[in-house]
């Protein structure tokens, strides 16, 4: 069967993109911002850029896979078709210890959902797997990375572009191919499950936040979660070695004392929708010299977990800010690995008993809570009781 890649016109992706971020609060100053990769060098290697520990480049020679993974890359992503180099790229990458993916096109037609989706997904990870992205020039580099930077980090399409080009976009249809794609993936996330509640997360979401004023507000001992973390961590039964996800992870505070908990050989893995959480965790995590903790940016409606990587999902007055509970709850379930815990920690709303403040900020009570987690494939265990949790309950639950 032939298949013909007629090009979308670029003004009119660009104008389908704008329309659907438009519920982003970003200033003209924000759009503009200059490219967050730098100009780098790895040996004679064409046009290398880095961002953080990742590298962006065109091909590498063999002796610089060494010098890569010398400067920490775990993870190796070719974009180059089979047939245009004459030797074993993949054989070379293992033998040195580090993962192989090949993703490879040339033409935009072969520029498909599926390789923009698996460079996306090592991408996501990066953080804990640095990532070496390579294709001859960096020019097809330069079209995956603006899909990435617009649907995973959220930057503005104008900077995301700015960043593609001074990593080596130059070829109109890939930028083409690249907005059609973002299109597409932001009308599939605006027609997903209707919010349970708009604008529960704003507060976090606002251009002022500030991970200071929550530090504040969190970890206070009259604040029943931090003052009792201790026991709660104990009731959660992580063990050395275990891999836990603290979803809405805030300011840290389970992710740290969970990463004390799985010890060395263990892993915590942060998740929050708020980039100023994460890089709060992550500046806490290296002045208190805490190695185990990885970072992962998520979505509002997808934890944005790799499949059964996880023993241990953690959620901690952070349920009743699901906006997108079942979606999330899917994508939980699908991070898990089988016989997996989840542990959800959340207000008890009962009129006529609760304060005010829980009554109108807390959309439901814990037999709905629990119902709707039930539905989403897990068994419940057991409602544990926490001696000085006096506001709110801990349920247990595991994936079959």
């Amino acid at each position: 069967m032939t298949h013909c890649f007629r090009p979308i016109p670029q003004f009119i992706c660009r104008a389908v993109l704008i329309a659907l971020l438009s519920v982003q609060t970003l200033s003209a100053q924000e759009s503009k911002a200059p490219p967050a990769v730098k100009a780098d060098q790895l040996g004679s290697t064409r046009n290398v850029h880095s961002f953080g520990l990742n590298l962006l480049c065109g091909q590498p020679s063999e002796s610089e896979f060494a010098d890569a993974k010398k400067r920490g890359i775990k993870v190796v992503i070719t974009l180059r078709s089979k047939g245009e180099i004459d030797w074993d790229e993949a054989g070379l990458v293992k033998k040195l210890g580090m993962e192989f993916h090949d993703h490879g096109f040339r033409d935009p037609a072969d520029l498909t959902d599926k390789v923009f989706d698996g460079v996306r997904a090592a991408l996501k990870q990066s953080s804990e797997k640095p990532v070496m992205v390579h294709c001859a020039s960096a020019n097809r580099v330069g079209a995956v990375w603006l899909a990435h930077r617009v649907l995973d980090a959220k930057i503005p399409v104008e900077a995301a572009l700015a960043e593609a080009r001074a990593v080596g976009l130059r070829t109109p249809a890939f930028e083409e191919r690249a907005y059609a794609y973002i299109a597409a993936e932001q009308k599939k996330a605006a027609a997903h499950e209707k919010s349970v509640k708009p604008g529960i997360n704003a507060n976090f979401l606002s251009p002022e936040f500030d991970a200071s004023q929550w530090q504040a507000r969190f970890e206070v001992e009259s604040r029943e979660v931090f003052a009792h973390r201790d026991k709660v961590v104990a009731a959660v039964g992580v063990k050395p070695g275990n891999r836990i996800a603290d979803i809405g992870a805030g300011t840290g505070i389970y992710s740290r004392a969970f990463a004390a908990a799985v010890g060395a050989e263990g892993k915590v893995v942060a998740v929050d929708i708020v980039k100023g959480f994460l890089k709060h965790i992550e500046e806490r995590a290296t002045a208190e010299n805490i190695s185990n903790i990885a970072t992962v940016l998520c979505s509002e409606d997808s934890v944005d977990l790799p499949e059964n990587s996880i023993d241990a999902a953690f959620v901690c007055d952070t349920y009743h800010h699901f906006e997108y509970p079942q979606s999330t709850l899917a994508s939980i379930h699908k991070a898990l690995k089988k016989g997996g815990a989840l542990v959800v920690i959340d207000f008890d709303r009962i009129p006529g008993k609760s304060r005010e403040f829980i009554l109108g900020h807390v959309r439901a009570g814990k037999d709905v809570f629990r119902s709707e987690i039930e539905a989403a494939g897990f068994e419940f265990v057991e409602d544990v009781k926490i001696d000085g949790l006096q506001e709110n309950y801990f349920l247990r639950f595991r994936r079959p």
